[in-house]
């Protein structure tokens, strides 16, 4: 089974493959990536997703971009759940926080992370999450957790 971690954009602006990945190299991570760095995919401007196999006895995690502007479903749907999710919780300032965040993410990316990820795999992925939420003015949000504010505590809690 697998689960997801997305972070919640507030900007448009969006790095690219290649600035990712440079992060994870200067992390001194080993990993390969589909597309990889000579494929055509890797270059598009607008890229929408890409596969890292951080280790190769482990799934690899996928990673979807989703963003208003695509006219995208999964971005509207994904927002309309969060936002009555975060309906049905009681009041709070994390809730009200969270809610402002959600109404007004520009782009979600979703991680599909495998249940069985091992602590480098962890490592791995928090690299990326630190590096999407400082370039994209991003919150992150793991299943069965909630979502996290800027420090990295829980804002909100959302099982």
């Amino acid at each position: 089974m697998s689960f997801y971690v997305r972070v919640f954009s507030l900007a448009e602006d969006f790095p690219s493959l290649y600035a990712l990945c440079d992060e994870l190299v200067q992390a001194e991570f080993e990993f390969a990536t589909s597309p990889g760095k000579n494929e055509p995919e890797f270059e598009e401007e607008k890229w929408k997703s890409i596969i890292f196999q951080y280790d190769e006895n482990s799934k690899p995690m996928e990673l979807e971009r989703n963003t208003l502007e695509q006219n995208n479903d999964i971005f509207k749907v994904e927002q309309k759940e969060f936002l009555d999710a975060l309906k049905e919780l009681p009041y709070s300032k994390g809730q009200k926080k969270a809610t402002e965040i959600i109404k007004n993410i520009k782009q979600i990316y979703a991680f599909e992370v495998d249940e069985d990820v091992t602590e480098d795999g962890w490592d791995f992925l928090e690299c990326i999450l630190d590096f999407l939420c400082d370039a994209t003015d991003g919150y992150v949000q793991v299943d069965e957790e909630g979502i996290y504010d800027k420090e990295g505590n829980l804002m909100v809690e959302m099982e």
